[in-house]
């Protein structure tokens, strides 16, 4: 029998893998029957392995529940689009490398018609680009924020509360670090400059508008080589506890009480603390940009993660590729700005296709209280870079009127790439785990060049 032979439809939207093989607990999958089966070339069947990774993940010990979201695609150890909830165990393999990677809202004074300015808008992307560096390994741009050592030791021990920025706006201050001893490896502490960097790959600054017309910012960036390097540490030192053969470190996981458990635990909330602190910096240079080119004033509506490890309940929440989903009246936004209405999730498409706002409903709870974190990849960067046509491509973004700051657009990034975000807002819809606030549409990209 296939998976997906096994799979028990629960409702629209909503399957659930029974226990199977080593599996524990059973796995619910939140995919329509469009997402799950396939619809054509352009939408094609959702892929056997990640079934196999999705009972790697309903097989750790302490496992207590797993969810699958929409967007999910095959990652390492478990799929991209997984939440997995534990007892006293902790799981690196589903916080993945980027720790703590995730999402910063801009909302801004701005308005369509005040950036409609081509050129304006170029010289926003360069008046960015002066003050963050973009792409893989990039070094300090001039006007980069600087961080002294010590307040670097203040950042990755209390994130946004290190530069005074309050609770209203981030999805929590600062990850605790429950042990300010733990050393930093050296691999990861080299890269300490990367605070206040983009990165390459999926990572972006992205001037949007709304159905309304009105001009917001979205950022997507994480802890960088700081925090891979400290996610790389902690694979190959729980590999070797754990007695598995060289390249398992997908199947590790650590004990939460023991020393290895807890260093990790330390430096893990270090790297979700780096990653806040970044994206907050980057949203600084956003902010003044736009002041400088366009004379409007922007603020922080909303900062997430999708790759992080959180305790909830009493039991460790491992997300990867998914997205917290509080609902309106949920005890952890007791008397915060969002507990009437839910907190923000920021939801990216693509480049091509826009991205999303979205507000959870009471049925996140089937879910772990999570969603997706974006749409879904649908071809591999590899794939991408040997079907999709260069010409075509940047083509049909200058013909969107979306500007980059890249000469070429990156094939491995652009719009075929991804699922349809449509297809994957109508399933959390269906299922009943959230209601899409907003659409968002993209007239300027910065993104690494790789």
């Amino acid at each position: 029998m296939s998976w997906k032979q096994r799979l028990e439809k629960v409702a629209e939207g909503h399957y659930v893998l029974p226990k199977t093989k080593s599996m524990r607990v059973d796995a619910n999958l939140f995919l329509s029957d469009k997402l799950l089966w396939g619809e054509g070339p352009d939408l094609p069947a959702l892929e056997d392995a990640v079934f196999d990774q999705v009972v790697n993940a309903a097989s750790f010990p302490g496992v207590t529940r797993v969810a699958v979201t929409p967007d999910c695609h095959v990652g390492y150890g478990v799929p991209i689009g997984t939440v997995v909830e534990t007892d006293g165990i902790l799981l690196p393999t589903a916080a993945g490398y980027d720790i703590g990677c995730g999402m910063v809202q801009l909302q801004t004074t701005l308005t369509a018609e005040d950036v409609a300015d081509v050129a304006k808008r170029r010289q926003w992307i360069e008046q960015v680009t002066r003050r963050i560096a973009v792409g893989v390994g990039a070094s300090r741009v001039q006007h980069q924020r600087k961080v002294s050592d010590k307040a670097f030791a203040d950042v990755v021990r209390h994130g946004a509360k290190a530069l005074g920025r309050g609770s209203a706006i981030t999805e929590r201050d600062f990850i605790p670090v429950e042990d300010d001893r733990v050393d930093i490896p050296d691999r990861a502490y080299e890269k300490r400059g990367q605070l206040g960097s983009l990165g390459g790959g999926n990572h972006f600054t992205e001037m949007q508008v709304d159905e309304e017309g009105r001009v917001w910012v979205m950022l997507h960036t994480g802890s960088r080589g700081f925090g891979w390097n400290i996610a790389k540490h902690f694979f190959v030192e729980g590999a070797a506890q754990l007695g598995l053969k060289s390249r398992s470190e997908d199947f590790v996981w650590l004990d939460a009480d023991s020393p290895l458990g807890r260093e990790y635990w330390n430096l893990h909330n270090m790297a979700a603390n780096f990653a806040v602190a970044n994206r907050l910096i980057i949203g600084e240079a956003v902010c003044a940009a736009l002041e400088d080119v366009f004379g409007g004033t922007a603020s922080v509506y909303y900062e997430i993660s999708h790759n992080l490890i959180q305790k909830e309940a009493g039991k460790f929440v491992a997300r990867k590729g998914a997205t917290r989903a509080f609902p309106a009246g949920h005890p952890s936004l007791k008397k915060t700005t969002w507990e009437g209405t839910g907190h923000p999730i920021l939801i990216p498409g693509s480049m091509e296709t826009g991205s999303a706002i979205l507000f959870a409903e009471e049925g996140a709870s089937k879910s772990i209280y999570s969603v997706n974190h974006g749409s879904g990849r649908r071809l591999s960067r590899g794939e991408a870079r040997r079907v999709l046509k260069q010409d075509v491509t940047d083509a049909r973004m200058a013909e969107s009127g979306i500007l980059l700051n890249t000469r070429h657009t990156p094939l491995d990034e652009s719009g075929p790439c991804y699922k349809n975000l449509e297809d994957v807002l109508e399933t959390v819809e269906m299922a009943g785990l959230a209601k899409v606030a907003r659409r968002l549409k993209p007239v300027a990209c910065i993104k690494g060049a790789d």
